[in-house]
């Protein structure tokens, strides 16, 4: 007969929880108050709760699969786990403060125990650990500590105290077990652990299961201690204890990193899929158009293997990073996409540092790419889909900015403003130029509103006696700084080198220049300093000499 793998799952749970529930209920809950078993009865059935919910539950939707699920944080279980460790910090904290008879060292050891509880419990729920290369380590430290604390104390106690350390470090090896130990064997076992583990069993529900056991047995020892220290607890102490989970759970909803569900992106809206499973679905920038977040889409096996992200601002022009960020991803600030199944997203930090020496009025790009760890490179990974600019097949442009610089506001009247709140301060046009040459032409411009088109400008030469036109186009500001990143205040000046073609015929000419839409080559209207519109909308500059 062939058992499935969630058939085998289950009795093996079953045979994990039913002969220690059975030695704990059969000699431990007769020595304890009638209100610790309740609290221990109490957390056990919360826990048998969400282990069958996440072995029953099929979800039809993304936010049910992190509601129940076992892999993920915010939820049910990180709620039951997260609450039963603080309940185990707060009744050491409390049963330590009722000890007075007790030696000194004895209570120093206890109340450390308490607040390294505390930590733990609030790690459970915020799940901030991940981005830490070395979290295994760090939990290990700490579960020593709790262990050789736990020890100390129960080598200098009597029995009826001993018994509740001894079980407090038996839970904590349950506990490292669940934390430690499956991470651990699947990297050194991986053929062997994934095939058995992950190939046939669901390796993050044994773990939870044997953190949340664990954790279950240092509840009972530290409930038990309490019996021990204060066996007839009056009905305002009966109260307190009653109601630390409330409080634990009041907390957990005012810090929990879960805002809400989102009827819309708080962002602007992008889509860009990585080779590595993340998905950036919104970009969001500050008051001065500096990238602050990215929402994505990332595992939780994702972030234990090390992904991360960087974003640069470059240069448009010379392709240069004038500044970056590098971050671990994360799984802390989540939130829900608005859809048929609310589609979990994190939000990742992209704030930069703009060193003092960037340059300002130059269009950059803000580009963001993806990478794993391995070993010790940084693999970037390739983007599979996206609905915004490639640079490479590694990097996309998620948005542009230009860094604005601080200058004096022009007092004088331009001597053309054009529609959209362009004004031409200014220009420097020479007499005389030889065919064949560049010749040097110097515009100042003014801008009192945000850009948002890209124009063009000409400069028209035409002949005086045969009408002959000659032109040049470019950018008013050249490639560094187009028009729609201008911004109101902005106050910049630009000198071209005009090239005049050899076979230009010599002769006095007439300048114009103006603007036009790059989209459909509209010009835009201008009018003078009087408030009258300059014919074809060309602004005249004057009369240069062409020799040649």
């Amino acid at each position: 007969m062939i058992v499935s793998p969630h058939t085998f799952l289950r009795i093996l749970l079953i045979l994990l929880y039913a002969p220690v529930s059975i030695c704990i209920f059969r000699w431990l809950f007769p020595i304890m108050t009638p209100i610790a078993r309740r609290l221990a009865a109490g957390f056990l059935a919360a826990q048998a709760f969400v282990i069958v919910a996440a072995l029953v539950v099929q979800p039809n939707t993304a936010t049910e699969e992190w509601l129940w699920s076992m892999r993920f944080e915010w939820n049910f279980t990180s709620g039951v786990a997260s609450t039963q460790l603080a309940l185990v910090a707060a009744v050491i904290l409390l049963t330590s403060w009722l000890a007075n008879e007790r030696p000194a060292w004895q209570r120093l050891c206890t109340v450390s125990i308490g607040l390294i509880f505390l930590f733990i419990a609030l790690e459970e729920f915020l799940d901030t650990k991940h981005p830490v290369p070395d979290w295994p380590l760090h939990y290990a430290i700490l579960g020593a500590t709790l262990a050789t604390l736990g020890a100390i104390v129960a080598l200098r106690s009597p029995w009826g105290m001993r018994r509740w350390f001894i079980l407090l470090i038996v839970g904590l090896s349950f506990v490292g077990a669940g934390a430690i130990l499956f991470d651990a064997l699947s990297g050194i076992c991986n053929h062997v652990l994934l095939f058995v583990v992950d190939g046939c069993l669901n390796r993050s529900i044994l773990e939870e299961t044997l953190e949340l056991l664990g954790s279950w047995l240092t509840l009972v020892a530290m409930l038990g201690w309490f019996s021990y220290i204060v066996p007839k607890p009056g009905p305002r102490l009966r109260r307190v204890l009653y109601a630390l989970p409330v409080a634990w759970i009041l907390i957990c909803f005012a810090i929990s990193p879960v805002p809400g569900f989102h009827y819309s992106l708080p962002a602007e809206p992008v889509s860009v899929r990585f080779e590595s499973g993340l998905h950036l679905y919104g970009y969001s920038s500050d008051a001065k158009r500096l990238p602050s977040s990215a929402f994505l889409w990332v595992s939780e096996q994702a972030v234990e293997s090390g992904i991360g992200y960087s974003v640069h601002l470059v240069d448009q022009v010379t392709g240069d990073s004038i500044a970056s960020r590098n971050q671990w991803a994360d799984r802390v600030h989540l939130g829900f996409l608005s859809g048929k199944s609310y589609t979990p997203v994190y939000e990742q930090p992209l704030a930069l540092q703009i060193p003092p020496q960037a340059p300002t009025n130059r269009a950059l790009w803000v580009v963001m790419s993806v990478w794993r760890k391995s070993s010790d490179d940084f693999v970037y990974q390739k983007i599979l889909e996206s609905d915004r600019r490639l640079l490479s097949d590694t990097q996309v442009v998620v948005d542009e900015l230009v860094l604005r610089a601080e200058t004096a506001p022009s007092l004088a009247p331009p001597v053309a403003t054009f529609d959209g709140g362009i004004g031409l301060d200014g220009f420097t046009l020479p007499e005389q130029a030889r065919a064949g040459e560049t010749m040097p032409v110097a515009f100042r411009w003014r801008m009192d509103a945000d850009g948002r088109e890209d124009y063009a400008q000409f400069l028209h030469f035409v002949h005086e006696d045969s009408g002959a036109l000659w032109s040049f186009d470019q950018q008013p500001l050249g490639p560094r700084l187009p028009t729609r990143l201008w911004y109101s205040g902005m106050v910049d000046r630009e000198t071209w080198a005009a090239p005049l073609p050899a076979e230009l015929g010599s002769g006095s000419y007439t300048v114009f220049t103006g603007l036009y839409r790059q989209r459909d080559l509209e010009r835009l209207p201008v009018k003078n300093v009087d408030g009258k519109p300059f014919t074809d909308a060309a602004v005249p500059l004057g009369t240069l000499t062409i020799d040649a």
